[in-house]
């Protein structure tokens, strides 16, 4: 399981805004544990994000970068998606019925898919309100990753 605490700090307004203004200073935790269950892998995690925002998921089994598509032993070897906070839990589940053995990487990221008003309110629309160490800078966006790599043996 890996685990990111990051500060975040809102910037007041110069413009009439029409929502309110990001709340102050507050730690972000995300946090990721892939777990496999016969044909089906696992994503659940925790976080102290507020209900209702959204995570973006990446999972990708080391043959994808290996191999050409082409040449897969299985057409699923990556995959992306959105989970929904809940109780300051998320999950998803993906079938890996045709996975061969071998490494695969798990990243979930926030705010990468669109927000609610009152989520984007308070970290901004693209992360500016977001500020620490465990921040990844995408373009003109923060985004907060945990992430996990495991050997996937069935």
């Amino acid at each position: 399981m890996l685990c990111c605490a990051i500060a975040a700090c809102a910037e007041p307004s110069t413009k009439g805004a029409v929502t309110p203004e990001p709340s102050g200073t507050e730690a972000v935790v995300l946090t990721v544990a892939p777990t496999s269950a016969w044909r089906e892998l696992r994503l659940d995690g925790t976080t102290d994000l507020p209900d209702g925002a959204v995570l973006s998921y990446r999972v990708t089994h080391a043959v994808a970068n290996e191999l050409p598509p082409s040449e897969w032993p299985a057409q699923n070897l990556m995959s992306d998606g959105t989970a929904v906070v809940l109780d300051g839990q998320y999950g998803a589940r993906l079938n890996t019925t045709y996975w061969p053995k071998g490494s695969v990487r798990v990243e979930v990221q926030f705010p990468i898919a669109t927000q609610p008003t009152d989520i984007s309110t308070r970290y901004g629309a693209f992360g500016e309100a977001l500020m620490g160490d465990n921040i990844t800078v995408l373009g003109s966006s923060k985004v907060v990753t945990a992430a996990d790599t495991f050997d996937w043996t069935r």
